[in-house]
């Protein structure tokens, strides 16, 4: 074999070989997952289709949509809608991409090579919904009657439906707990769309807020504030208030109610204003907007000042006073006792043994927190004036009598006590002289 004809057989078997080859990879056909997947996204946020390619091969990936629509060939978008766009980030993915997904969007994704028969991966987009709270004009701040009723909307939307939650924050201090939907508690209840309040009372008022939740965050929320009007109350600070002549006073008085109307201080049925003599002044509550408070100043306060004051109010649903009296402040004088020492009653005593027995009365013990003196009836002298004040003695548990005795009687006592003394003296001399 010469030359030529061996490069010729070696030509031969090198083609036939590429030929071979070839016919070998082109006959392998593609694969793919043939699952169906599932994809959930928020709306808003953008979603991600997954299809992954075995073996592609000269054949090509196109995506199409619910509706048959071609969105993209290969790595090229088709459609004019420039959210959806194809990722290849490695071999064998092609993955499709679109951002601001809608809720429309939802559905049937296919992802498709061009065999024979062709070769789909189905993908399912799922798109949930945050929830939507749907408002009406005017809406924010409703103003009701006492007793009338208030019915309260929350129109929400979302995919999967919301639950509606109703909440309350009250304006009022100290409101009562009997009724459901005017507890102070903030949760009322999970009613529904619809919350209905019956004979609404002053106390209902406040901030209503209705909150959807149905899982996507983040959850709606709405709030509307409740006014009830009602016909004012006033109370005064003290009924009655004391000042001295020439001294300033404040006399103050609440007034409950809504709206707020005219407020004022009266004095003989006519409105004091401010002035030299009066400053009158008003000042409301931050956290209790149906409260305020009247001050009304009075100053160098005269004898002509000194009476009744009356706090009025009124608003469109009613009117209201209280009555507050000004008197005069007098200072009380304090007494001190006269007190009688044991001195003084012994020279009482003393002097009462010289009068006459007609003005000489029994003295009787008294006993007092374990003490036991003296005590002067009604009609008894102390030199000569009559006194009421008892007396005091300086001998605890000591009782004195003095009998009623004249200067004849003591004279009789002395004469037989000396008589008695000379018959014994006698006596003894004589018993002496019988001896002898």
């Amino acid at each position: 074999m010469n030359l030529h004809t061996c490069i010729q057989t070696s030509l031969e078997i090198v083609l036939m070989g590429i030929i071979f080859f070839t016919n070998a990879v082109t006959s392998v056909r593609p694969r793919m997952d043939n699952d169906v997947h599932n994809v959930t996204v928020i709306e808003g946020h953008e979603a991600i289709l997954p299809c992954v390619v075995n073996n592609l091969g000269r054949h090509q990936v196109i995506w199409q949509d619910k509706w048959k629509t071609v969105l993209t060939l290969n790595d090229r978008r088709i459609i004019d809608d420039e959210r959806f766009k194809v990722d290849n980030p490695r071999d064998g993915h092609w993955n499709l991409h679109f951002d601001k997904v809608k809720y429309g969007d939802q559905g049937l994704f296919i992802c498709q090579i061009n065999t024979d028969p062709p070769l789909i991966q189905t993908v399912i987009l799922s798109v949930i919904v945050p929830p939507r709270i749907l408002s009406e004009p005017n809406e924010n701040t409703l103003i009701f009657r006492e007793g009338e009723k208030v019915t309260l909307t929350c129109n929400a939307t979302g995919m999967p439906k919301p639950t509606v939650t109703w909440y309350r924050k009250s304006s009022v201090k100290g409101e009562p707990t009997d009724s459901e939907s005017c507890t102070p508690f903030p949760r009322i209840g999970t009613a529904g769309e619809i919350l209905n309040i019956y004979n609404i009372t002053r106390h209902c008022g406040g901030v209503y807020e209705c909150e959807a939740d149905n899982g996507v965050t983040p959850i709606a929320t709405k709030a509307t504030t409740v006014k009830v009007k009602f016909p004012p109350e006033v109370k005064v600070a003290s009924d009655t208030i004391s000042q001295a002549i020439g001294k300033d006073t404040i006399l103050e008085c609440t007034v409950t109610g809504y709206p707020h109307g005219e407020a004022f201080w009266e004095f003989g049925f006519k409105r004091l204003f401010t002035s030299e003599k009066y400053m009158s002044e008003a000042s409301s509550y931050i956290e209790e907007e149906q409260k305020l408070s009247i001050y009304l100043t009075i100053k160098n306060i005269q004898s002509s000042d000194f009476g009744e004051y009356f706090c009025f109010a009124s608003n469109d649903m009613g009117h209201a006073r209280d009555k507050m009296v000004l008197e005069e402040y007098k200072e009380k004088k304090k007494t001190t006792p006269a007190l009688i020492s044991t001195t003084s009653s012994y020279h009482y005593l003393n002097s009462r043994a010289n009068q006459p027995h007609n003005q000489i009365k029994e003295i009787s013990p008294y006993k007092s927190k374990g003490r036991t003196g003296v005590s002067l009836e009604k009609n008894e002298l102390i030199n000569g004036q009559s006194d009421k004040r008892k007396l005091p003695t300086s001998r605890p548990e000591a009782s004195l009598q003095i009998l009623g005795h004249n200067t004849g009687q003591k004279s009789q006592l002395l004469w037989t006590f000396y008589i008695t003394l000379s018959i014994i003296w006698f006596t003894l001399i004589y018993q002496n002289c019988l001896n002898v």
